[in-house]
């Protein structure tokens, strides 16, 4: 699929290392790290005993580390403990906690000494998001971290849907915040200009309800914090189709153009991209995960091992 193969291409001229804690103890992370290394797609740390690896990890691209052994555990777990102290953290259960795979990954990340990190092939999301909203946490100007799915297929336009993995019952001020940040990604990532749909099952009034005024009241606050082309609320014929959007008042050059669907709940958001998968066509990329400090990203526990690569290329492009 050729926006697959541009995302790979992109992603090789990135100089970023990308941590995958899970590659000694999960057959598709270690395939995909191996193909990421055979193709020289990025640099990688992954964790363990040399002799769990083959020859492809063994490159000057590749740096294992075993985590009980590491020169600086003590240190990363005072720092841990810093970090966590006034949460309740001791010193004890930050010795134990950066022995841990999970920790110890974001404490690697944090130090720099690497760019992104990839896991939850075998960890709970919760297993993820926890150590790396404590220890990487949030950008300044970002108080949530979004899932959002890369929607993509050959010869259609790439969308994003948002948020598809996170956020169960986002407030208007999360969807503004959701919609803004999605709109960033597929600037970012993609080059290309977003046009937002704020999605609903009414359009510009043709309902009334308190589900219809959250997310006309996002797609307010939306317009007033960005730059970018945002409408709703409107149904997904009137983004989607432009004699839909015409018919129904839809002025806005988002209306029939949207690239960027802004979903009102975690069950629409969910709901709809597994349906364009499954019975559209589409290639999901994701969840990815926006707005943390460095980019951390969750994998499905189904995930299989092109959807690891092509996750790991969308780590480096958010670096």
């Amino acid at each position: 699929m050729e926006i697959v193969e541009q995302l790979k291409e992109y992603a090789k001229k990135i100089d970023a290392t990308i941590i995958l804690p899970e590659a000694n103890i999960d057959k598709r992370v270690y395939l995909a790290g191996k193909e990421i290394l055979d193709k020289k797609i990025s640099k990688l740390i992954v964790f363990g005993k040399s002799e769990e690896y083959d020859e492809s990890f063994k490159s000057g691209d590749c740096e294992i580390i075993d985590i009980s052994s590491y020169k600086d555990l003590d240190k990363f777990a005072t720092e841990l403990f810093e970090l966590r102290k006034n949460k309740g953290m001791t010193i004890d259960k930050a010795r134990e906690l950066i022995r841990r795979a999970d920790y110890f990954s974001m404490m690697l990340l944090k130090a720099g000494r690497a760019d992104g990190v990839v896991a939850g092939a075998t960890w709970s999301t919760a297993d993820t998001l926890r150590p790396a909203l404590q220890v990487i946490k949030t950008k300044p100007d970002k108080p949530i971290v979004t899932g959002i799915m890369l929607m993509v297929k050959e010869g259609a336009d790439p969308l994003v849907f948002a948020d598809v993995s996170l956020i169960e019952n986002p407030t208007s001020e999360n969807l503004a915040d959701i919609a803004i940040s999605s709109a960033e990604f597929i600037e970012k990532v993609l080059g290309i200009e977003p046009k937002i749909a704020m999605l609903s099952y009414s359009t510009k009034g043709s309902a009334s309800s308190e589900m219809v005024d959250k997310v006309r009241i996002a797609t307010e606050i939306a317009n007033k914090k960005s730059k970018y082309l945002i409408d709703g609320e409107m149904q997904v014929d009137s983004a989607l189709d432009k004699a839909t959007a015409k018919k129904k008042g839809i002025s806005s050059e988002v209306g029939g153009n949207a690239n960027v669907l802004i979903f009102p709940d975690l069950n629409a958001g969910n709901i709809g991209y597994k349906l364009v998968a499954r019975l559209g066509g589409y290639t999901a990329i994701g969840p990815i995960m926006l707005n943390f400090n460095k980019p951390v990203n969750d994998l499905s526990r189904g995930s299989n091992v092109e959807e690891i690569i092509n996750t790991i290329c969308i780590t480096k492009l958010l670096v």
